[in-house]
């Protein structure tokens, strides 16, 4: 059998682009295929590394494919499939965002997923509480044990995301112009800005994702 024969013909949505066209061979599990997927559109700044984060469904019924099952065993010729956000349960206390948010550290490209607010930055620590709401866990960066376990977390207000600090480490918010702005209280946040905590060098840009648009 040629390589060719192997392959399936399908088509992935990937969130806004749809439809698009996929030559997958028969053999790969759908873990295997999330992380062609993301390495394929690794130009999409939402988008993480983390192939866990992502689960594929069926578009027919929203039915997710059997990880452990090859897809050459799931799937025909044109068959159509999702790649979706795996979506936590949410923290006592928390609530959905409004619409998708992430932060991306700058240097490594890692993203996390926002999928609760208020959501923590910082480190993880006996408490399990503030561990559930743990968003960003900055612990394995190089310049981790520089942030604190509470730095900052971000929230929501009338459809307006915010920074909070919650130590005296210092967060500054870099706008798209380039203007700090130290989180002295709570700080406006917008998509494109960058949460820059200074002790530990560390640099996250805020992406929020509207619908219909490739970012």
């Amino acid at each position: 059998m040629s390589a060719d024969e192997a392959r399936i013909e399908l088509l992935i949505d990937v969130f806004d682009l749809a439809a698009q066209r996929a030559l997958a061979l028969g053999t790969l599990t759908p873990p295997q295929l999330v992380a062609a997927v993301l390495e394929e559109f690794s130009e999409l700044e939402f988008l993480g590394n983390n192939r866990a984060d992502y689960v594929l469904l069926k578009a027919a019924d929203q039915a997710a494919l059997d990880e452990s099952a090859p897809i050459g065993d799931q799937l025909a010729k044109g068959d159509r499939l999702i790649l979706a956000e795996r979506v936590p349960t949410l923290p006592n206390g928390t609530s959905a965002p409004s619409r998708p948010v992430y932060l991306r550290e700058q240097a490594s490209g890692k993203v996390f997923q926002l999928h609760w607010q208020p959501a923590i930055i910082g480190r993880p620590d006996q408490d399990h509480e503030h561990n559930a709401r743990l968003a960003v866990n900055l612990a394995d960066h190089p310049g981790g044990q520089r942030v604190s376990r509470r730095q900052a977390q971000i929230g929501e207000s009338g459809g307006m995301f915010f920074i909070e600090p919650l130590s005296s480490n210092p967060t500054i918010v870099r706008d798209g112009q380039g203007q700090n702005f130290p989180a002295q209280s709570r700080q406006p946040l917008r998509h494109g800005d960058v949460v820059y905590l200074e002790n530990s060098q560390i640099a996250l840009k805020f992406i929020v994702r509207e619908p219909g648009a490739h970012q």
